[in-house]
């Protein structure tokens, strides 16, 4: 209790004594500034007590920066902008006096702008500048007053703005990337041989006194910095070292909203294509429901590059981005040729003067095709050998146009046996270019006219015209007057509807055909595309890439895909997809030999155990015939 008395009366005698200083601090403070200044160039460097060995001139300058907020980082144009006060100590011989002459005050200011501004400044202060700031110190750190303490030691702290041009490094692995900018801080002017260069503790502090330090609501926040010193030799004065003060700041990203507004979405838009799978292929909707989402995903990529810089190195968004594209870009195209496979009816998917590329690209077998394309009637075939023995040779059906005209007129079915004539050639004339070749009019007639092969009708038509002619709807009307004019208009109409028939049994053979293709195709999307998607995205979220701009600092800017590795568990998270994918593969072959062996081990009842199926009234008689016999008895 005595020992606190004391202090206290010892507190109220110190501060009774500064009381009575402030009274007359004006006067002496006056004195001591005009004592100090007088012969005081500010331009030439201090007296001091140095132990280096190279130099016992000037002074030994210690700095530190004490970081106050993070102001904005703008990846795409390389700066980073800082909140900071630069603090700076060194010791100036001819500021020291001793305070008993001058009434007790041990510190006073002066004025200090910078060292290039000798009008506005009152003493010498360092000339240590930032390398690679994009505006110089002067402009953006503010004027503040050193503070000169008895002992000849000066500090001087200005609050500012640090606008630095950077070199990130590990930007490439945007938005999980931890960014690193390097800030450099040496002398301009002045060598260590009179301004060295040292650092106060470590060389730096974080703010946690003040409130509004710290950042709240902002993309960046400084995670880490690290203060390296080294010294360096120029051509221009190799006799001199020169320090060098490099801050490397690590910055932190938020990266919870890009996760949440991009890349989210993304995927479930990536997700949301694999839809198409599962539609039928007459939804017309389904090529512009792929179309959408594709240009979605296009335009959250066009978004996503307002955050980067356009640079040649591909960041992991970047990757992300293509991966997105590239399955939906699969979806679109696997929508396209499953439509294709659904409405092709040719036998063959490419041109018939490309077919001979890939003969293995037609419709079924060889011998199905064989079997269903339409060649000659085989009713006719039919007809012809039912009929060998009952035609005579010298008998025709065949009449000339000058037995027509012979006639006086003609009847109601003559004049409809012409029209049918001309449509029938409408109708074999599919590309409409008014010519039919001599193969297909012999094909439709064999269905007409049963009593004549195709071949014979080759010959007739060959005969009458050259071999490689091409009829035209008069050539073909005539033909068909002088080979099917006895034959009765019904029969005609019949044939050609057969013919009709058999054609369109071979267009569906074929249509029949791609379909279950495009099926089979869609089949298979919709397990392996989401799969493969899965699969790739584990693989990117354990990638890590990197760049060599930190460890290298020689290394130049490189073109596309950089330095990456996995890590163990990294290796092991991205192969749970392709695990569970053979799993899943496995368990669907076993559960359909399964089923198959079902199927064929099906219990069916032996046929001794089989009961006899006896008919309703046999029973009935089996009930009545006990009674009737009674009453036949009786």
């Amino acid at each position: 209790m005595a020992l606190q008395s004391i202090r206290l009366l010892l507190w109220l005698l110190a501060l009774w004594r500064n009381a009575a200083l402030e009274q007359s601090y004006t006067e002496y403070a006056t004195l001591l500034r005009a004592h100090l200044m007088n012969g005081l160039d500010a331009a030439v460097p201090p007296k001091s007590v140095r132990t280096v060995d190279y130099s016992q001139a000037g002074t030994e300058v210690r700095m530190s920066i004490r970081f106050f907020k993070v102001q904005g980082v703008s990846a795409s144009e390389g700066q980073m902008r800082l909140k900071v006060w630069v603090r700076m100590t060194w010791s100036d011989l001819r500021l020291a006096w001793d305070p008993a002459a001058f009434g007790n005050v041990t510190e006073t200011t002066f004025r200090a702008v910078g060292s290039s501004d000798l009008e506005g400044t009152e003493i010498w202060v360092p000339d240590i500048q930032l390398y690679n700031s994009n505006e110089g110190n002067q402009a953006t750190l503010e004027g503040a007053n050193p503070i000169a303490y008895n002992d000849g030691t000066v500090f001087w702290s200005r609050p500012g703005i640090l606008d630095t041009m950077c070199r990130f490094t590990g930007l490439v692995a945007f938005p999980f990337d931890r960014l690193k900018c390097a800030m450099e801080w040496g002398g301009w002017s002045l060598s260590d041989g009179l301004q060295g260069i040292n650092l106060t503790d470590v060389g730096y502090v974080f703010l946690t006194n003040e409130d509004t330090a710290g950042a709240s609501y902002q993309e960046y926040g400084i995670r880490s910095v690290d203060v390296s010193l080294k010294q360096t030799f120029y051509d221009a004065l190799p006799n001199q070292p020169w320090t060098i003060v490099k801050y490397t700041v690590e910055l932190e990203r938020a990266t919870f909203y890009y996760g949440t507004l991009i890349l989210f979405p993304t995927i479930l838009i990536t997700y949301l294509s694999f839809g198409v799978f599962f539609m039928s292929h007459e939804v017309g909707e389904r090529l512009s429901f792929g179309i959408t989402l594709l240009l979605v995903v296009e335009v959250m990529r066009t978004s996503v590059a307002a955050f980067v810089p356009i640079c040649g190195e591909l960041l992991w968004i970047d990757l992300f981005m293509l991966v997105n594209s590239f399955f939906c870009c699969a979806s679109l195209l696997e929508t396209m040729t499953v439509l294709f496979f659904a409405f092709h009816t040719d036998e063959h998917l490419l041109p018939d003067w490309l077919a001979w590329l890939a003969p293995w690209l037609f419709c079924g077998s060889e011998a199905e095709r064989r079997a269903l394309k339409v060649v000659e009637s085989q009713a006719g075939q039919v007809y012809r050998r039912i009929s060998k023995g009952i035609l005579q040779p010298g008998k025709s059906s065949f009449r000339s146009l000058e037995q027509l005209q012979e006639q006086e007129h003609l009847s109601e079915s003559d004049t409809a046996k012409l029209i049918f004539f001309e449509n029938l050639f409408y109708m074999l004339d599919s590309d409409s270019n008014g010519l039919i070749a001599m193969e297909d009019a012999s094909v439709m007639l064999s269905f007409v006219n049963l009593s004549r092969s195709r071949d014979d009708l080759e010959k007739i038509l060959t005969a009458h015209f050259s071999e490689h002619h091409r009829l035209n709807c008069a050539d073909f009307v005539e033909i068909c007057v002088e080979i099917m004019w006895n034959l009765p208009f019904e029969e005609i109409r019949m044939g050609a509807e057969n013919y009709n028939s058999s054609y369109m049994r071979f267009t569906k053979l074929c249509a029949s055909y791609w379909l279950t293709w495009s099926k089979t195709v869609d089949r298979w999307c919709r397990f392996w595309l989401p799969m493969c998607f899965t699969v790739a995205l584990g693989i990117l979220f354990n990638l890590e890439l990197q760049d060599e701009y930190a460890t290298n600092p020689a290394a130049e800017m490189f073109q596309g895909f950089g330095p990456s590795y996995m890590t163990v568990a990294g290796v092991f998270r991205s192969l749970i997809m392709p695990f569970f994918a053979v799993i899943c593969i496995l368990a669907w072959l076993y559960m359909r030999k399964q089923a198959q062996k079902q199927k064929i081990t099906k219990e069916v009842t032996p046929e001794p155990d089989l009961k006899p199926i006896v008919p309703r009234w046999s029973v009935q008689q089996a009930k009545v015939t006990p009674a009737v016999v009674e009453d036949v008895e009786d």
